[in-house]
C-alpha cells in the first residue's frame, strides 16, 4: 500500500521582537540561512539590523528589487584567455556579519538564482561568503496580495523557514524610544486590532506627518484628515482626529527611562522633584497616564525581556509620586500578566508547604511595604494564570495542600490583590482551606 502523505501544515508566526531575536542568533551562530516570509513594512530588516548589532557585527542589507546582474555577481573581466568576475564592492570580504537579501522572491529570476546560490552555497562563482557572514534572506507570503516567484519546497528544505507577523507589544516597546508620535502610541495601547490592517511602517510615516504638523495645521481638520488619509484608512484617522486635544508630548524624556534609569538625585529625579516644587501636577499627570498606559499593556512583557525594567527604578519613582499616583501605577503592573518574570515567587511556591515558607515570609514584607506592594500583586497574577490552566484546576481542586495554602494566602494579601484571586477561584470551583 502507498504510503499517507501527511499534510503539509505551516508553522505558527513568529511575532517580531525578542522571541525572534533569540532564534536569529542561534541561526547565526549555527551559520545557517533564514527565510522571513512576513506581510510587507512589518520590520523584517530592522529586527535583523537590532540582532546584528547585539552580537557585534555588520549588516549588509540589499533590496533585491532594485538591483541588476553585475549588482550582484560583478563585471566579467577576460584576463589571460579566462573569464573571472570583479567583485562587486557590496559583498563582504572579511569580517563578521549578516548579509540581509530583501524582496527574495520578488526579484527577477535573473538575480533571483544568483542570490539563491549565495543563500544556500554561501558561492557566487570565485567568490565565497566569509566564514564569520550568514546570509538572510526576506520574503513576502505567496498570496493573491503579492505578486511573487514561488520558492522551490526543495529549495526551501534547504532553508531555516521561520513565517513572522506583526507584534504589538514589541512595536509599541520601540515606539516609546523612537520618537514616534504619542498620539499614535496611546491608539496602539487602546487598540488591539492596530497592525491588523496597517502596517508598522505605515504608522511610522503617519507619525512623522502629525512630528511636521504646526499647531495651526493641526487645528485645521480638514488639512489633518487629508494629510493622514494619504497613509491611514478612514476609520483610524478619525480616531486620531477625535482624540487631537489630548495630544501631549509635553515631557521632555523618555518615559520608559523612568523604569530603567530611575534613582534618588538622579537627573529624572531632580526632573520630577522640580515639577513638584513649581506646582505642576499636569506634568505629574501626563506621566503618570502614560506610564500607566505603558505598564498596563502587552509592551510592560517586552521590556521585562529586555530587561529594560528594573523593579529598583520603578520603586524609586513610586517614592517621589504623591500616594495616587504611585497605587496608579502599582496597580497597572501588579496586574499585568506579561509582566509577572519580575518576581522570584512563583505559582509552586504559593501552592507548596506555604506556610512557614521563604516565599510568604516575601509576600508578608511585600505586602507590608508601601513601595512594593506590587511585587505581591504579580506575584497573585502569575498565580490566577496557573489555576486557570484547566489541566491543573481539577488536581488544585481535590489537593489539600494547595487549598490549605490559598487560605493561608488570602487573609495576608491586600484587596486589590485577593479579590481577584477569590473571583479566580471562585470561577473555578476552588475552595480555600482557612488556617485554624
Amino acid at each position: 500500500m502507498p504510503k499517507a502523505e501527511l499534510p503539509e501544515t505551516r508553522p505558527l508566526a513568529i511575532p517580531i521582537g525578542p522571541r525572534l531575536e533569540a532564534v536569529l542568533e542561534v541561526a547565526y551562530r549555527a551559520r545557517r540561512a533564514v527565510l522571513l516570509e512576513g506581510p510587507t513594512g512589518i520590520g523584517k530588516s530592522e529586527i535583523v539590523r537590532r540582532v546584528a548589532e547585539r552580537l557585534g557585527v555588520a549588516t549588509v542589507v540589499l533590496d533585491l528589487s532594485l538591483l541588476e546582474p553585475p549588482d550582484l555577481v560583478g563585471l566579467p573581466v577576460i584576463a589571460n584567455g579566462r573569464t573571472t568576475y570583479a567583485l562587486p564592492q557590496i559583498l563582504p570580504e572579511g569580517g563578521a556579519g549578516i548579509l540581509m537579501l530583501e524582496e527574495l522572491n520578488r526579484a527577477e529570476r535573473y538575480i533571483q538564482q544568483p542570490a539563491l546560490q549565495l543563500l544556500t552555497a554561501r558561492r557566487l562563482h570565485e567568490y565565497t561568503l566569509p566564514e564569520g557572514w550568514v546570509c538572510f534572506a526576506a520574503i513576502n507570503p505567496e498570496t493573491a496580495d503579492y505578486q511573487v516567484t514561488r520558492l522551490d519546497r526543495a529549495l526551501r528544505a534547504r532553508f531555516m523557514n521561520l513565517s513572522v507577523c506583526a507584534d504589538r507589544a514589541a512595536w509599541l516597546a520601540w515606539a516609546q524610544v523612537s520618537a514616534v508620535h504619542p498620539a499614535i502610541v496611546a491608539l496602539a495601547q487602546s487598540h488591539e486590532r492596530f497592525l491588523d490592517d496597517v502596517s508598522p511602517r505605515t504608522w511610522t510615516y503617519a507619525s512623522q506627518v502629525l512630528d511636521a504638523l504646526t499647531p495651526a495645521e493641526v487645528a485645521d481638520g480638514a488639512l489633518l484628515r487629508d494629510a493622514l488619509g494619504g497613509y491611514l484608512p478612514a476609520t483610524w484617522v478619525e480616531l486620531l482626529v477625535a482624540g487631537r486635544d489630548k495630544w501631549s508630548g509635553g515631557l521632555p524624556f523618555d518615559v520608559r527611562a523612568l523604569l530603567s534609569e530611575y534613582r534618588p538625585r538622579s537627573p529624572l529625579a531632580l526632573e520630577l522633584q522640580g515639577y513638584r516644587e513649581r506646582g505642576q501636577t499636569d506634568r505629574l499627570d501626563e506621566l503618570t497616564t502614560r506610564l500607566a498606559r505603558l505598564l498596563q499593556g502587552p509592551e510592560a512583557g517586552v521590556l521585562v525581556a529586555q530587561k529594560q525594567l528594573s523593579l529598583a527604578s520603578f520603586e524609586s519613582l513610586l517614592a517621589d509620586l504623591p500616594g495616587d499616583q504611585r497605587e496608579r501605577l502599582q496597580d497597572a503592573l501588579g496586574h499585568n500578566a506579561t509582566a509577572t518574570g519580575l518576581v522570584d515567587v512563583t505559582p509552586a511556591d504559593l501552592l507548596q508547604n506555604y506556610p512557614g515558607s521563604a516565599a510568604e515570609k516575601k509576600i508578608l514584607a511585600w505586602t507590608a511595604d508601601p513601595l512594593k506592594q506590587h511585587r505581591a500583586g504579580l506575584a497573585v497574577t502569575a498565580l490566577r494564570a496557573h489555576l486557570e490552566q484547566q489541566a491543573r484546576t481539577t488536581d488544585i481542586r481535590k489537593s489539600n495542600v494547595a487549598r490549605t495554602c490559598l487560605g493561608q494566602l488570602l487573609p495576608q494579601l491586600r484587596e486589590r490583590w485577593a479579590l481577584p484571586l477569590v473571583e479566580t477561584m471562585k470561577k473555578l470551583g476552588i475552595t480555600p482551606i482557612r488556617p485554624q
